[in-house]
């Protein structure tokens, strides 16, 4: 007869293992647990198999990371993936033209422009990722754009299609808020990948609310301080006189 007893330290040292291996597909911890919202110190407790997650974390992991709560109880390897959703076979043969060496994963520093005013200029941090057959971008409004707003209310997400050297972006705020459609085109540049094109802002309907607003990705690579620091420098290259945080 099989030993159904498992002791907790065996099965905190399962979850550490298998946690380790979802996270090795991210390559700074540190913006992996900002997204799933995580302390870092409490993270690195379940990395080492010292201490398991509350049942309401556990299901974020298991949600972020696609997987489900037989993470505690065998390895990895030998969890059978969850049913493709329906909508996987459309992104995938449809909407997943995809080139990891031309449209990286990653930081950018995100530059908008509105055609009216030269002066109206918008700076925002962004960061694509790859789930599965999706390409999702994730950003928050600018603290000057939006004072009176939380962070939860500035957060913006997002689906990327990238194909030919273009690229086309569906975004919103919570609630399909403020809907934005993304299209850029690939540029040449010293200075590493650069998209440049329009934003549109969409409206009730089949209108656009306003006309489009020039707009920019810059990459910036995978390290967060190294991207913040980026992009606030070229913020302030071009506007000397102003010290706002992006």
């Amino acid at each position: 007869m099989t030993d159904i007893h498992r002791s907790p330290s065996d099965l905190r040292r399962m979850f550490g293992a298998n946690l380790r291996q979802l996270a090795q597909s991210y390559p700074s911890v540190s913006e992996l647990c900002r997204q799933l919202g995580i302390n870092r110190t409490q993270f690195n407790r379940y990395l080492g198999g010292e201490s398991f997650p509350r049942p309401d974390v556990l299901d974020r992991i298991c949600r972020f990371f696609d997987v489900d709560a037989r993470i505690l109880l065998k390895p990895l390897d030998e969890v059978e993936p969850p049913a493709p959703h329906p909508a996987t076979d459309v992104i995938d043969r449809f909407l997943s033209a995809y080139a990891e060496t031309a449209f990286r994963t990653g930081f950018y520093h995100a530059i908008e422009r509105a055609q009216t005013s030269a002066s109206s200029t918008l700076h925002r941090l962004y960061h694509v990722r790859r789930i599965s057959n999706c390409t999702l971008l994730r950003g928050y409004e600018p603290v000057s754009a939006m004072p009176k707003e939380c962070a939860p209310s500035r957060e913006v997400q997002g689906i990327v299609s990238y194909a030919e050297g273009r690229v086309c972006a569906l975004l919103a705020r919570r609630d399909a808020q403020e809907r934005r459609m993304m299209i850029l085109s690939e540029q040449s540049s010293e200075n590493g990948l650069r998209f440049v094109g329009h934003v549109y802002q969409l409206a009730d309907g089949s209108a656009l609310a306003s006309k489009p607003c020039r707009f920019e990705l810059r990459h910036l690579g995978d390290d967060l301080p190294t991207a913040i620091r980026l992009a606030r420098k070229s913020r302030r290259a071009a506007h000397p006189h102003r010290d706002v945080p992006i």
